[in-house]
């Protein structure tokens, strides 16, 4: 009896989420929300978080979490770094609702004093989640443009290309040699060893490497081979200074953990090192307020220890882990004395440290470096230890990380809480040709789809999210028709809106097709699948939504 009690409240609770999610930004959420409980004799069931499953939990946990009242913060940042724009806007306790743009010299309005991308809203504040955490996994920091030796556009550098070797020079296409030349050397010596250099080249060629080393005055050792034409013609190249990522790729469980530098926090550099990780970890909490998760996957262990459910290690926990390290560990233990002694020299550890000492302080590092608490600090200020006592380390995992597995197939009908407008969907043709085109995109197709729609290429969690597909469009006469036939679909990423021109009356109305029939849909299905696929292949970005004044 209790299981199907808790089922239904689980059930009742997501029947709220559409208008939740719709209301994210609003404040009002939680009052509405509680005016329901009482109207239909609920008890609070945001005070009983262990009746209801993970997904409603997340629902009631995101509402109870903004204090009454509080306004969305507006914050604004750049793709390139993240992390770092949003470290002093972020609020020093207590969580909200973010209200995400990207600067922008281009940009169709101010915000805080900066430019600024038009588009805002749900779908910003997605890719802004997305942005921090490339922020916090990536290896290389903002592509930074060297200067040409020659005219701008101009092919004034060449590059010589012989196995993993970059030969480069500067070409003055008859003008100065001497200057193009020292122009080519000032903007060379800004490139060193570990740096990421890019070069854009004639016909879209694009060549990309890490520096190994540098040769003489104008050559590149890169770490792999380049595949390319062995004479290049140079229009532009970048260069990316090599970042501190804050989680980097384990090898050991097939997700990410703590960097190498996770216990390097001290210092001037540690400072700015452990205010990143402050950042991601009220980022983690806000994951749940705003309804958006990281775009990497944490394992369990990491939010067990963030949620301080498991303070103490022991070598077997390694297992499964870290098998090699674990393996390392247990060989330690077998080591000779005056083997073990040489190693404590070389760490500079005290010698009177015994071999068990030395294993429990080694695992312990593992999976609680100084970064963690620096994680956690940010956490807990968003999220404080007695608001997250009845939900477990996995139902975090899951309300933060994009844990789904979806293999090469990505079902767009299930992914969404998909609703058609009544114009189309009493046309049973039109969507019946409409899904056949959406099924039958490939996997490279249905990832550009989500980016169109929703701005991001990962799905969300199945049924969290709607998909709102309209018919805004309208034409009378046989003209406006035909010239509906040549419109391609339109999306609204903050909403998830896909807008389709009715090709299906235009095709009719159009004069092309008498009646209904096989030869029509046939033709309806070509029509949709051509205007869709160019669509999501040529256009998106958040600049369409302020020109069209959508959100």
């Amino acid at each position: 009896v209790v299981l199907v009690v808790v089922l239904d409240l689980d059930r009742l609770v997501l029947l709220f989420r559409r208008a939740a999610l719709a209301g994210v930004g609003a404040g009002a959420n939680l009052q509405i929300w509680r005016d329901l409980e009482t109207a239909i004799g609920l008890p609070p069931l945001e005070r009983h978080l262990p009746l209801l499953g993970r997904k409603a939990k997340a629902l009631l946990l995101a509402m109870s979490l903004v204090p009454e009242g509080r306004s969305p913060v507006s914050i604004v940042v750049t793709r390139e770094a993240t992390l770092e724009g949003a470290e002093s806007q972020l609020p020093e306790a207590l969580a909200c609702v973010l209200s995400c743009y990207f600067e922008s010299s281009s940009g169709t309005k101010i915000v805080k004093g900066r430019m600024v991308e038009g588009g805002e809203g749900h779908g910003p504040r997605k890719e802004f989640f997305v942005s921090a955490s490339a922020d916090a996994t990536g290896r290389f920091g903002p592509a930074r443009t060297l200067a040409m030796p020659g005219e701008p556009g101009a092919a004034s550098l060449r590059a010589a290309v012989a196995g993993n070797r970059l030969t480069l020079s500067a070409d003055s296409a008859g003008g100065d040699a001497a200057a193009a030349e020292a122009a080519f050397a000032s903007e060379f010596a800004k490139v060193e060893a570990r740096d990421r250099v890019m070069l854009h080249c004639h016909g879209g060629v694009e060549v990309a490497g890490v520096v190994s080393a540098k040769m003489g005055a104008n050559v590149l050792v890169l770490s792999q081979p380049v595949k390319s034409d062995p004479t290049l013609s140079v229009i532009g190249w970048e260069v990316q200074k090599p970042a501190t990522p804050l989680f980097e790729f384990h090898r050991g469980t097939g997700q990410y953990w703590f960097g190498a530098h996770a216990d390097d926090l001290d210092g001037p550099y540690g400072e700015k090192l452990r205010a990143r990780y402050k950042t991601l970890g009220k980022m983690i909490a806000l994951a749940i307020t705003n309804h958006c998760k990281l775009s990497f996957v944490l394992p369990a262990m990491f939010f067990k220890v963030l949620l301080r459910r498991k303070t103490s290690f022991m070598l077997e926990d390694l297992r499964g882990f870290d098998n090699s390290l674990h393996a390392s560990m247990k060989a330690c233990l077998k080591m000779r004395q005056a083997q073990f002694a040489s190693l404590l020299e070389v760490e500079g550890l005290p010698e009177s440290m015994t071999k068990e000492e030395y294993v429990g302080a080694q695992v312990s590092a593992t999976f609680c470096p100084k970064a963690m608490h620096a994680v956690r600090e940010g956490f807990e200020a968003m999220l404080p230890p007695r608001e997250a006592t009845d939900i477990t380390a996995n139902e975090l995992r899951h309300m933060v990380c994009p844990t789904e597995v979806h293999g090469g197939s990505i079902n767009i009908r299930h992914i969404f809480d998909v609703v058609i407008e009544d114009e189309m969907a009493e046309s049973a043709p039109f969507v019946e040709a409409f899904w056949h085109v959406i099924d039958n995109l490939s996997a490279e197709e249905k990832k550009r789809f989500l980016v169109f729609v929703t701005g991001l290429e990962t799905p969300p969690e199945p049924g969290s999210e709607q998909l709102l597909i309209q018919l805004p469009f309208s034409a009378f006469t046989k003209d406006e028709h035909v010239a509906m036939l040549n419109m391609l679909p339109q999306a609204h990423t903050c909403t998830n809106t896909l807008e389709m021109p009715n090709y299906y009356e235009a095709l009719l109305e159009s004069g092309r097709f008498a009646e209904e029939g096989p030869a029509l849909n046939a033709e309806l299905r070509r029509l949709i699948g051509d205007k869709l696929r160019l669509a999501i292949r040529e256009t998106g970005g958040y600049e369409l939504d302020g020109f069209l004044g959508g959100g």
